[in-house]
């Protein structure tokens, strides 16, 4: 299948859908708005649509505000549970079917050969929960794997830096404990995720946990976030949100290993050392403290958020002293809106980054970022969506594009698009959904499709199964992975 055909069929899926249900009832355009709760309810029109922080972080806790049907119900004795566990196991493949291979570790070896299977994961994720109190709670979550695919490829020259990025995995995830410390204050220290922003596919203000960036392209952002240990706190008044946040974890993302598929160092940088240039993790210290604040309101029809940082740098620099690739910390300044009007939801971010560190500059750069969406469900059963990025550097030095020793690869103005669609089939027992997300104002950049349909085989039991395309561009990084099409399947059992 060539890469201008799967790009044909997934642009077409996007749109297929309004014509295939133009013989539908007219009515249907508002279908999925339209509840009993509607009337009298100001809030309906963004129901669905607030970000994982804004919802109540301490849902099930007894409240006083919320006991008087219970009070006033016959007191049956009963047990309650303090502790229960819950996880899911999940085995995952995929398949390569374009020839391919990666120069290895040593320069005199045999290339990696990516072709074929190259995915036998077996996954397990334990979460446990408990009640400490009426106020208080604490969950343990561990994520471990398992991928047999290394010791089923014998002959692949691996290097140490594959084999510890893919072959096993015990991570702890969501470890956290939270309660009340008054009837307006929470508090949540641990281990966790904190989503900023509104937009589903491009991160202009989402800049607190960094990502699992291991396999690009094969998993949307919101499976992506890496959870980070911190204090928040969250103060209620009316219709708004404060949150204060002291990050001191200075945990930074998950990188595709050099030499591997998703990072040939030798096709990206004009000289490649062997081994490549170590990637340095932040000292969790006093000096690399990360703070952050938040301001989340929500209105009749609409909600606007407000954000201040000083957190770690979403991406890398060489350090011309160490010449080791570290992060550092950018001060960012933000602000989102939704607005929802009939079977729209309208969307836009905006974001001031100080600090920013390039390879080729000796100077710290500014950066604006912005974006501008929309999600439209006036059609029964479907979401289409559309998200631009423009990405501004000011100061911007012309040799920040070349191709010189310490090459950054960026232009002045960095455009990003995402277009999404999703249908659902057979009372949303099956979802199928199309994502095509591409670099330059033209799409001169590359990107890649994805393709995929999850399917609730029974209660508790969903297969995933789909294909991704890499689309070749103008740029190293594009050309270098364009070769990694696959197909790919899981299939997950939770309890």
């Amino acid at each position: 299948m060539s890469k201008k055909l799967l790009l044909s069929v997934t642009l077409a899926s996007l749109l297929a859908n309004s014509f295939l249900l133009a013989e539908e009832n007219l009515d249907a355009d508002l279908g999925g708005f339209e509840t009993e709760e509607t009337v009298g309810n100001e809030s309906s029109d963004l129901e669905g649509f607030s970000d994982e922080e804004e919802s109540s972080d301490l849902d099930g806790f007894t409240d006083d505000k919320s006991s008087t049907v219970e009070e006033s119900a016959p007191q049956v004795e009963k047990k309650e549970l303090m502790f229960s566990l819950s996880g899911d196991l999940a085995f995952k493949t995929s398949y390569g079917y374009k020839d391919h291979e990666v120069k290895s570790y040593q320069a005199d070896a045999q290339g990696i050969d990516y072709y074929g299977f190259n995915q036998a994961q077996t996954s397990l994720y334990l979460q446990l929960d408990g009640k400490l109190s009426d106020n208080w709670k604490v969950r343990v979550g561990v994520d471990a794997y398992y991928d047999a695919i290394y010791n089923l490829h014998p002959s692949n020259n691996y290097n140490e830096d594959i084999l510890d990025s893919y072959k096993t995995q015990l991570m702890l995830t969501d470890t956290y404990v939270q309660g009340r410390l008054t009837s307006d204050i929470d508090l949540k220290v641990g281990r966790q995720i904190v989503v900023w922003g509104k937009s589903d596919s491009i991160r202009i203000t989402d800049v607190i946990n960094p990502l699992d960036n291991r396999l690009p392209g094969m998993t949307d952002i919101e499976d992506l976030r890496l959870s980070v240990g911190m204090a928040k706190f969250d103060y209620y008044i009316g219709q708004w949100n404060f949150s204060a946040m002291a990050i001191g974890e200075s945990r930074v993302m998950l990188e595709a290993a050099p030499r591997s598929e998703f990072f040939p160092v030798d096709n990206i940088f004009p000289i490649a050392p062997e081994p490549f240039i170590e990637l340095v993790t932040p000292n969790s210290s006093w000096d690399n403290m990360q703070y952050a604040f938040a301001a989340n309101g929500i209105f009749s029809g609409w909600d606007l958020s407000f954000y201040g940082a000083d957190v770690l740098s979403q991406k890398w620099h060489i350090n011309p002293l160490t010449q080791k690739r570290e992060v550092h910390k950018v001060k960012m300044l933000g602000s989102a809106i939704n607005v929802a009007t009939g079977s729209w939801l309208l969307k836009s971010e905006i974001a001031y980054l100080s600090g920013v560190k390039y390879n080729s500059t000796t100077d710290k750069k500014s950066r604006l970022d912005a974006l501008v969406g929309f999600d439209y469900m006036g059609i029964k059963d479907t979401v289409l969506s559309l998200e631009i990025a423009n990405r501004h550097i000011f100061n911007y030095e012309e040799q920040m594009s070349e191709l010189v020793a310490k090459p950054d690869y960026v232009d002045e103005n960095e455009v990003q698009t995402a277009i999404r669609t999703t249908r659902s089939f057979e009372n949303d027992s099956i979802n199928a959904t199309a994502l095509v997300s591409m670099f330059g104002s033209s799409w001169e950049y590359g990107g890649f499709a994805r393709l995929w349909v999850e399917y609730d085989v029974m209660d508790a039991l969903v297969a995933n199964f789909g294909i991704v395309e890499y689309i070749d561009g103008d740029k190293p990084f594009t050309k270098a992975i364009s070769d990694n099409d696959r197909v790919f399947a899981d299939i997950t059992y939770s309890f």
